[in-house]
């Protein structure tokens, strides 16, 4: 990413936009598997952490990712 469109909110914003279809969809939870450079985000955007995962990948090595998840806020007024 080009860092003049860095830290503008476009993922907060997608965000808010998944987690509002979700809810109108009638779920309540969210869970991802991680990277580790995206936790910082995750956490940010309300998640927890549950579980570390080692991802094998093809060339032998394992790609450590991390387990998280949080509850859907329904927004609906």
């Amino acid at each position: 990413m080009h860092p003049d469109w860095a830290r503008r909110g476009l993922a907060r914003q997608i965000f808010a936009a998944c987690e509002t279809a979700a809810a109108a969809a009638g779920f309540r939870r969210f869970e991802l598997m991680a990277t580790l450079p995206g936790v910082p985000l995750y956490r940010a955007l309300g998640f927890a952490e549950l579980e570390p995962v080692s991802v094998p990948l093809p060339d032998g090595l394992t790609l450590p990712c991390l387990r998280m998840g949080r509850s859907i806020i329904s927004r609906e007024s």
